[in-house]
């Protein structure tokens, strides 16, 4: 991770929304199947839902996110479940502090 990256993850509204409702799955989004809001995060396709964006525009924008340490992914029976990375996020945190 390097604030570059960081950087470039935060430009994006999307983005930060992202990071937002992960912070609170259960409040923001809603499970529409097993599995969903598990402790492995939350389905790609329920954030895509929420942002009102494709599929894989949103995978676009979690691949940005998780290639920044801001999230980690888990693939389960062919989904994807996203989550935030709370010792990435510090690490942002302090890389941004040295800016």
């Amino acid at each position: 991770m390097d604030v570059v990256d960081v950087a470039k993850a935060l430009a994006s509204p999307t983005r930060v929304s992202i990071l937002g409702w992960l912070k609170e799955p259960s409040v923001n989004f809603a499970s529409r199947r097993t599995g969903d809001l598990s402790a492995a995060g939350v389905c790609a396709s329920l954030i895509a839902e929420k942002a009102g964006i494709a599929a894989p525009t949103a995978s676009r924008h979690l691949d940005v996110l998780r290639r920044a340490g801001l999230i980690e992914t888990e693939r389960i029976a062919g989904w994807s479940f996203h989550r935030r990375n709370p010792a990435g996020i510090d690490r942002a945190c302090r890389l941004l502090e040295d800016v």
